[in-house]
This record gives structure tokens, sequence and C-alpha cells, in this order.
């Protein structure tokens, strides 16, 4: 869906606040590859307006965004960014998704899948204790 070669690319360009949310915008509504790959893009950004924007589009497509985030994890496009959504996206399916990475040596996204085993971990726990 997304290729290599052109996602790096936009990852180098700036995108206005405007650019994302129509992004995600035509992300959520008609699944567009152009939108995912600005959305990608503005995740794995500097700008932290342009990450937000992105994650909060990307988490409101739900699943279309969840097999997005697994195809950019597969390919070795995913940013520790990116798959710090996978929890708010689906916390069922993102488990083993999260184990198999956690279980790898790819520096930053390693330790952020971590991360986030241990935030479902606590979040399973508090859960529990509620019952």
């Amino acid at each position: 869906m997304v290729s290599g070669t052109s996602s790096k690319r936009s990852a180098q360009r700036r995108f206005s606040p405007f650019r994302v949310l129509v992004a995600g915008t035509s992300w959520r509504l008609f699944g567009s590859a152009r939108a995912a790959e600005t959305l990608l893009a503005a995740m794995s950004s500097d700008d932290e307006q342009n990450q937000m924007l992105a994650g909060m589009s990307l988490i409101r497509a739900g699943q279309r965004s969840f097999d997005l985030i697994q195809e950019a994890i597969e390919a070795g496009e995913a940013s520790a960014q990116i798959v710090r959504l996978l929890p708010d996206i689906d916390t069922n399916r993102s488990r083993p998704l999260l184990e198999q990475l956690a279980a790898g040596d790819q520096g930053e996204l390693t330790d952020t899948a971590r991360q986030c085993i241990d935030l479902l971990d606590r979040i399973d726990a508090v859960e529990e204790n509620e019952q």
C-alpha cells in the first residue's frame, strides 16, 4: 500500500496542519493511499502539532489504520510514534504485534513496544480489580 521510497521521501517534507487534517478525513472516509502516506509521514516528522493531528486521525479510522500500521511495521517503515498508536486503536489485536516487536532487536521500536505492553498490563490489572 505504501511504498518504501515514497514514504521516506514524504517523511522529509513539511506538512501544514490543514493538509494533515484533510489527509485524515480522506483516509477515514475513502481509505486513500496518498492520505495514509501523508499521515504516516506526519507521525514521523518533528512537528508535534502534525504528529498529534495525524495520530488522532489514525486512531479515529480504527481498523483501517491498524492494518496500515501493521503493514508499515512489516515493511520496516514504522516509527516509535506510530507504534504507540496501536493500543489506542485495538487493544486485543495490538498485544500480539507488540509482543513480536518487543522480542526483536529494533532499538527504539523494541523499547516502545515494551512500554505499550506494560501499559496494557496495567490497564488489564485495573480492570480486573474493578470487577
